[in-house]
Parts: C-alpha cells; structure tokens; sequence
C-alpha cells in the first residue's frame, strides 16, 4: 500500500486588485527558485514541492507538500495535489504546469498531468530521450561533442569508472565505481570518470532556435560521504569565445535532435581546455535563480516557447550572483523561530531535525565576477 501525504497551505485572500493575475502550477524536489521566478513575472503560484521552506509558502498562492524519495514524487500524491488543485481553481483558471528536478526519472508521471493541464515544459518523450545515457553518448558522438564512455556492463576494472542512476538529480546517486560492491540496478549505470572543472549552461530553446542565458561554474559540497553531490553555483562564468562557441553548438544541435523548448541546462566538464559534456536537464534549473533580467524575465520566456513559436530572451544583466547549498555536516536542529541573515533563503518553514547530508538552507551572494560571488558564498556559508 502506498502511503500518500498530501499538505496544503495557503495564504490569505488576495485584495480584489490582486486577483486577477494568471495562476501557474510548479512542482519540483525544492520549487522556490522557480516560484520566485514566476512571481516576477506576475504569475499567482500554486507550489508543490518536498519541503515548503518559509519562502516558498511567503511567495506562493497556495503549496502542496509531496515526498519525494529517491530522486522521484510519490506519483499518487502528486497526481492527488494535481486534483486538488483543479478541484480548488478550476482547468479554466490555470495557465498550466511546469517543471524542475524530480521528474527526470518520471516522464509517466509527466504524460498523467499533462492530461489534466497545459504542459509548459518539454514532452515526457523529450526527457526520456534525454536523460537516456546510451542515446546521450550516441548523440554526443554522431555530432562529434567529447563526452564520457558509458556502459550497461561492469568495466574490465572498476577504477576510472563512475556508477550513476538514470533520471537522478543533484549527485548524490553518484559514486565511485570501485566502491560500489553490489550488482547494478536496473536503473543504473556506469560512466568513465573525468577529472575536470564542473561547468553548466542555462539555455533557452525556442520554436527555431536556442540562445545561452548564461554559464556558471558549479561545485560539490564538502564534507560529506557523497563526493559529487551538488554544492551550489555561481553565474556569469568567463570563458573563451573557443568554448562560449561550442556551448552555443551544443545547444542548437541538441534543441534540434532532441526537440528541446523552454529553460534547460547542460552539464559539462572544463578539461584541458575542452568541454567533456555530462548529460542535458531538460527542465527549468535552479541556476536561473542566478540570473537578473533587465526586463520581462527568463520564466516568462520560458512559458512563451510553449504558446508560441516565439520565446524571446530577455537582457540579463552582467553581475554575477552564487548560491551555495548548506548541508548538515552533524546532527543539527533548527528552530522555526530562529532569525536568519537576509543572504539565506530556502529557510526551514518548522522547527526539525537534520541528520548528515541533509540540505539545511541555501546562502546566496553577488559579484562581479563568478569566482568573486563563489568566495562570498561559501565564507558566508562557513559563518553559519
């Protein structure tokens, strides 16, 4: 049997003004960055996501709780807030649903929703195609883009050689594979190991077209037993026109094979001056919380790739901005009453208890440069 939680908050009526604006409905493993995103763009949110921290329920219209384990939503939650939130507000009142983390693993999940309301998000198809690492690596290869071998079977010796789950997200599922003892899951799979600086570019694809937001420079967090789990990013990274040029190549060749629409991002490794590129995520990303447009806004856009052919990128502005995702190095216990510095977001909306790993809260800074705002966060992260 399948234990559903389902938590909804909401916050007070709206003044009579107010109530008028377009709803949108966004799910993610933390929807925050998007939510915010959305609400720049003068969308109402209806938010569901795995952790309601305290900004997230002060942005949205109304959250909807749903765990979230092993990288995927309880299908029957979701599919449960889904119905409520239609049974609340009507199809007619709601713009439609997008997407962030959580999903990859999950494109069913994506296929029952879009039977309920617009998909403002690429096609389950899409992302299965995607996020499959022998068609990636075929597509990599037939467009001559370096990228890492990857095998369904173990490797003659394990050393050089990483054990990763499909659809997952964050870097956690990651692990050496000499470490990992135990027969592969179904879902798993084996990457050749590249050393190299971790590296991403949020893009927008449109109906004929894929233009970069930007490039950021990512890292993984320290102090824990994952050494590849996701430790935050910083926007704005400078590189050579060589490499700007072969990004750029990269997200028009794959907008076009893949059929891409909308904010995505690609992973990659800077090493020895090349890009070894790591697989797509062909939803919204958590680095366009990153991004300042001078206009408009990248959420907006991306809602326009889906209603139209066309999908326009707004100016963003050149300072650069990081964010650093604070994880419980020991047993730690946060208070629901307890102040935060203004640098801190995604803020624990109870009181609870984090164990080893867990995500606490997110700390962000600015810059003028990548490195400089990579710096600031992680001293400002190290001062909690």
């Amino acid at each position: 049997m399948c234990l559903c939680i389902l938590i909804i908050t909401m916050r007070m009526s709206l003044p009579a003004q107010m109530q008028n604006k377009p709803i949108i409905v966004i799910a993610a493993i933390s929807s925050r960055p998007y939510v915010k995103a959305a609400v720049e763009a003068g969308y109402e949110v209806i938010a569901i996501d795995a952790f309601l921290d305290q900004d997230t329920q002060a942005m949205a219209k109304q959250c909807c709780y749903v765990p979230c384990q092993n990288y995927q939503f309880d299908q029957a939650a979701m599919l449960s807030a889904i119905s409520a939130t239609l049974a609340a507000y009507g199809r007619d009142a709601l713009t439609g649903f997008s997407y962030g983390a959580g999903f990859e693993g999950q494109p069913s999940l994506i296929t029952e929703i879009q039977k309920h309301l617009p998909l403002l998000g690429n096609q389950p198809s899409v992302v299965q195609q995607c996020k499959d690492p022998i068609e990636f690596n075929q597509f990599c290869r037939a467009y001559n883009f370096a990228t890492p071998a990857v095998t369904m079977e173990m490797p003659a010796t394990p050393e050089g050689w990483l054990v990763k789950t499909k659809g997952a997200s964050g870097g956690a599922h990651i692990k050496f594979a000499e470490r990992h003892t135990f027969q592969l899951d179904a879902d798993q799979y084996y990457q050749q190991f590249h050393a190299g600086i971790p590296v991403s570019c949020l893009f927008l694809a449109g109906e004929s077209d894929a233009n970069i937001v930007g490039v950021n420079e990512q890292w993984v967090a320290s102090g824990t037993d994952t050494p590849f789990k996701y430790g935050g990013a910083a926007s704005q990274l400078n590189l050579s026109d060589n490499l700007q040029a072969e990004f750029k190549r990269f997200i028009e060749v794959a907008t076009s094979h893949f059929g891409l629409k909308g904010l995505n991002c690609v992973d990659a490794l800077l090493e020895d001056g090349r890009l070894v590129f790591l697989e797509i995520n062909p939803r919204l990303s958590a680095t366009m919380d990153l991004y300042t447009t001078q206009e408009g806004g990248l959420l907006a856009s991306h809602v326009a790739a889906f209603q139209s052919s066309a999908a326009p990128l707004p100016k963003v502005l050149s300072e650069s901005k990081a964010h650093h995702i604070v994880y419980a190095t020991t047993l730690t216990h946060s208070q629901a009453e307890q102040t935060w510095p203004e640098w801190v977001c995604d803020i624990p909306s109870a009181e609870q208890t984090f164990e080893v790993g867990m995500p606490i809260c997110t700390v962000v800074s600015h810059a003028n440069t990548a490195e400089a705002a990579k710096q600031l966060a992680q001293t400002r992260a190290a001062s909690l």
